[in-house]
């Protein structure tokens, strides 16, 4: 199909329906109109653009063509890139090489690539399933012994400590815990680059200390947020050079409550 252009006011096309335009863009007094198919220049093509693009002459000349993404630009209208000719080629070359490169990586004929994958992914999901229960294991191994480190703030008998571990096994520490010390316990840990906060109090001291209320008054200080139950509550942020302080706030946080 023969593709040519055509400057106009944009007063003459502005209402025409069959050439499409962005809604809000902001035009000039004059327009480039991108027509493919029809008369040359004669805005009756099959497909009717306002752009600045292409140098093509015919659609012919495009060659190989290749859709490599396409996103909204305006309230049903999408918007495709792609590649053309010697370059659409090269870049199928390529990712064909990079197939064949991870096919012989992983010890798999590339029609059974995708299955191969497939299995390698539910291995490596089974084997962390395993190593995080191994890890949360260990570390209510190491709770018990945090309860020889319980401090007086205020009224309370508490244990605030820091572990590094993520949240869920903070949360299984604390659990195992609460089951041997009945004071208020506020565990923070690095992992992965940010902090995680776990605080559980008592059900019998809930009137006195809420665990939401406690983790909403020391998540900010490590530039985080968190809330919770009057039982138990989870919170985190990313300053992990403030977490000593955060510590201190917990522990200050009881002492005012007397």
């Amino acid at each position: 199909q023969p593709i040519s252009w055509t400057e106009v006011k944009y007063d003459h096309i502005r209402d025409r329906k069959d050439i499409r335009q962005i809604f809000g863009e902001k035009y000039g007094e004059w327009v480039r109109v991108l027509q493919i198919g029809g008369d040359p220049h004669g805005l009756n093509g099959f497909s009717m653009e306002l752009c600045g693009g292409t140098h093509c002459r015919a659609t012919g000349e495009l060659g190989l063509f290749r859709i490599v993404s396409e996103s909204a630009v305006a309230a049903g209208i999408r918007r495709i890139e792609a590649q053309a000719g010697l370059v659409a080629y090269e870049s199928i070359r390529n990712e064909l090489a990079l197939i064949d490169r991870i096919s012989k990586r992983v010890g798999s004929p590339p029609h059974e690539l995708e299955r191969k994958i497939e299995n390698l992914i539910q291995t490596q999901k089974s084997l962390e399933k395993q190593l995080r229960s191994l890890i949360q294991k260990q570390a209510v191994q190491e709770a018990r012994a945090l309860v020889d480190r319980k401090k007086q703030c205020g009224s309370f008998q508490a244990l605030i400590e820091r572990v590094d571990y993520d949240a869920d096994t903070l949360q299984a520490m604390a659990n195992a815990l609460r089951d041997i010390f009945p004071g208020p316990i506020f565990l923070a840990g690095v992992s992965n680059g940010a902090v995680s906060l776990v605080a559980t109090v008592p059900k019998d001291l809930t009137a006195k200390v809420h665990a939401g209320k406690w983790m909403q008054a020391v998540a900010p200080v490590v530039g985080g947020r968190g809330g919770g139950r009057p039982d138990n509550a989870r919170g985190g942020g990313r300053q992990i050079d403030r977490i000593d302080q955060a510590l201190q706030q917990a522990a200050q946080y009881l002492a005012q409550l007397g």
